[in-house]
């Protein structure tokens, strides 16, 4: 009798070690699926600033779902919290400020720079009745500024000594411990003017409002940090970051979560209310602050290798007013990642 699925003229034998091969040709989809996705969980972690509403949407579109089972985002709530969990392994993906991946890489953390997310966000606001037109008009100020130091400072300060101004007697510089903290102050006009970045600006901007109070976003600082460096791309202050440990095992999932976030930034810009409910909770912040916020932080991504020079640039400005910030050199050439 013949076997009606057995096609004529071929032995059984042969029929059999054909129908394994087959077989094994339509396991091989199911198996690299599984490989694919043997990355069972990953977080990715925002820090506490308006720029993380591209990681917290890259992971909501289901980029990562070929690759990861579950992908999730959280946000990091202080730089100690970030530091450690890079160190102890807990954190492996995550947005931070540039300078900051750049200094846990001189240090020997194990930190590469995936992209830039963000090209300024920093601002002079002025208080109720003072008028700020210039960078000069600072002088005999006192001006708010948040953790000593820290990049707003430094930033600062390299723009007021561009203006021919000594921070450290042409203006009084009151340091306090956040941004956040520096807006009521303003407000109670405690001080003549405040070093803001977003979201905390637009909050500021709201409050006043909210209050009948009357403050003006008067300076850009990333206007006049380029005006001095010679830098028009702005300035590359924050972005994502990923541990080398992680980079070497998984290069597909940083690939495609780079590749998710231009599409991300795109999405943001297109969608500013959407955006803003999506991150709003995980800042902790109300969604029209947050939403106010997204067109103040000049959003684009750029991987790290693509922005290479202003990152350099921008390291190099900061250090000549604080070495230690990046750990006293500019990072390798390996520092950098790019598709």
């Amino acid at each position: 009798m013949t076997d009606l699925s057995m096609p004529v003229g071929m032995s059984r034998r042969r029929f059999i070690e054909c129908a394994a091969i087959a077989a094994g040709l339509v396991g091989l989809p199911a198996l690299a699926r599984a490989e694919a996705a043997a990355l069972d969980r990953l977080t990715v972690w925002g820090m506490p600033a308006s720029p993380s509403v591209v990681l917290a949407r890259a992971v909501a579109s289901g980029a990562l779902a070929p690759l990861v089972g579950d992908a999730s985002f959280e946000v990091w709530r202080t730089a100690d919290q970030m530091r450690a969990g890079v160190v102890s392994g807990d954190i492996a993906l995550f947005a931070a400020p540039t300078y900051a991946a750049a200094n846990l890489f001189n240090r020997g953390a194990g930190v590469r720079l995936v992209n830039v997310l963000t090209w300024g966000l920093l601002y002079v606001f002025a208080g109720q009745g003072v008028r700020l037109d210039t960078v000069e008009d600072l002088r005999g100020k006192t001006l708010l500024v948040g953790a000593k130091n820290d990049a707003p400072d430094l930033l600062t300060r390299f723009v007021l000594k561009s203006a021919g101004l000594d921070p450290d007697r042409d203006v009084t510089l009151s340091y306090v411990g956040t941004s956040a903290e520096a807006v009521p102050l303003l407000l109670a006009g405690k001080a003549d003017a405040a070093v803001l970045p977003e979201p905390a600006a637009s909050a500021a901007e709201i409050k006043a409002k909210q209050a009948g109070i009357s403050i003006a976003r008067a300076l850009d600082v990333t206007e006049l940090y380029a005006t001095r460096s010679g830098r028009p791309a702005g300035i590359p202050q924050a972005g994502l970051a990923v541990t080398e440990t992680f980079l070497d095992a998984h290069p597909d999932v940083v690939s495609a979560l780079h590749t998710a976030s231009v599409a991300a930034a795109g999405w943001v810009a297109d969608n500013r209310k959407a955006a803003a409910a999506l991150i709003a909770d995980p800042l902790k912040l109300p969604a029209p602050i947050v939403e106010a916020s997204l067109p103040r932080f000049r959003l684009k991504v750029a991987s790290a290798l693509e922005a290479k020079v202003d990152l350099e640039a921008y390291f190099s400005a900061l250090m000549t007013l604080s070495p230690d910030i990046v750990a006293d050199h500019l990072p390798a050439t390996a520092f950098y990642w790019g598709p």
